[in-house]
């Protein structure tokens, strides 16, 4: 009898999805297989949803003036969760996003800390901190080109690329094949975001809201686990910005979608779980930019019943956020409290 995740990690045997066979050991960093919904009766259904990204004691900071700290008790992206990110200009947002996007490297070396993405939102789990430590650029490079969807506030296309090779580029650096597949997807994109007169045009000569359009399209066409938008429509007017996010919401269905903005409203009106980086500013100078805890805890929308999960997120199991330390392991500035 195949066994459910649940049992193949507690007895550390499952199903090798390679060889088909069940009861043989899984080799490490292999995925067990994702059966369809319902194919163990109610035991796989009463199983809480795995974290695509779970961050837990990280922080960041900068040198420079009084001094910077970001710090980040407890994060957890869970798959199909739309959550936002909000704040005032100069808080973090942006760092935050940056470090989830494994283009910011966060402080190493402190007590405790966390941070770990899952491949493909249900496969190998990767510890990022680990990486980084040991110099692997090639493994976070995989998890960049494959797993995770940017869309940047002014659009960041390149602008010696056709907006066609714009959105094409995440699906090439990921190796997707090239055919009629992948054109189809680009044709749907092109029609549903209403950029399909734009695609042999260059940046320069388009407006604004249609680069971010586009950037949407160049985060979804590659199918990545998660995607991370950093104010997608801070430059836009208000009747764009919410045809923008809207496209965002129904083309990215099933995709975590982690986003930082200023307009709170709108995000709460969408359904996003809000999360706030305060800034504090500190008697003796700097600043120090904390992650606030979310009002619920966990995956969101658990089914009754459901079986409680250890990485469901609700308070730092290891003490609160100030007691992250007094001093930064690389010498950096570290505020006190």
């Amino acid at each position: 009898m195949v066994k459910t995740e649940l049992e193949a990690k507690r007895d550390g045997r499952g199903m090798d999805s390679t060889a088909g066979s069940p009861g043989l050991p899984v080799r490490e960093g292999t995925p067990l297989r994702d059966d369809p919904p319902g194919a163990f009766g109610s035991a796989k259904a009463n199983i809480a949803p795995r974290p695509v990204v779970s961050v837990r004691r990280m922080a960041k900071t900068r040198q420079g003036g009084a001094g910077y700290c970001l710090m980040v008790s407890s994060l957890k992206v869970f798959p199909g969760e739309r959550l936002a990110l909000v704040g005032q200009s100069g808080c973090g947002k942006s760092t935050l996003l940056d470090m989830l996007g494994l283009v910011l490297r966060p402080d190493m070396g402190r007590p405790g800390s966390e941070f770990r993405w899952r491949r493909g939102g249900k496969g190998e789990v990767v510890d990022v901190l680990a990486s980084w430590r040991s110099g692997d650029d090639g493994r976070r490079e995989r998890i960049r080109r494959e797993d995770i969807g940017y869309v940047l506030q002014s659009g960041g296309l390149l602008p010696f690329l056709t907006v066609r090779d714009n959105i094409l580029l995440p699906a090439r650096l990921k190796g997707s094949p090239r055919g009629d597949e992948l054109e189809g997807s680009l044709s749907r994109l092109a029609v549903e975001l209403g950029i399909g007169h734009l695609l042999k045009k260059y940046p320069g000569s388009v407006s604004m809201g249609e680069r971010q359009r586009a950037a949407v399209a160049r985060a979804l066409i590659h199918r990545p686990a998660i995607i991370i938008a950093d104010e997608p429509t801070a430059s836009l007017d208000p009747p764009t910005a919410a045809k923008v996010f809207d496209l965002m919401l129904r083309l990215s269905e099933g995709i975590p979608l982690v986003v930082s903005t200023h307009d709170r409203p709108r995000v709460e009106g969408l359904g996003f779980k809000i999360r706030e980086i305060r800034c504090l500013d500190l008697v003796r100078g700097g600043i120090k930019a904390v992650l606030s805890f979310p009002e619920g805890s966990g995956p969101p929308s658990l089914a009754k019943g459901t079986e409680p999960d250890r990485d469901s997120e609700s308070q730092d199991p290891e003490g609160p956020l100030e007691d992250f330390g007094d001093a930064d392991p690389d010498g950096a500035f570290y505020p006190e409290r």
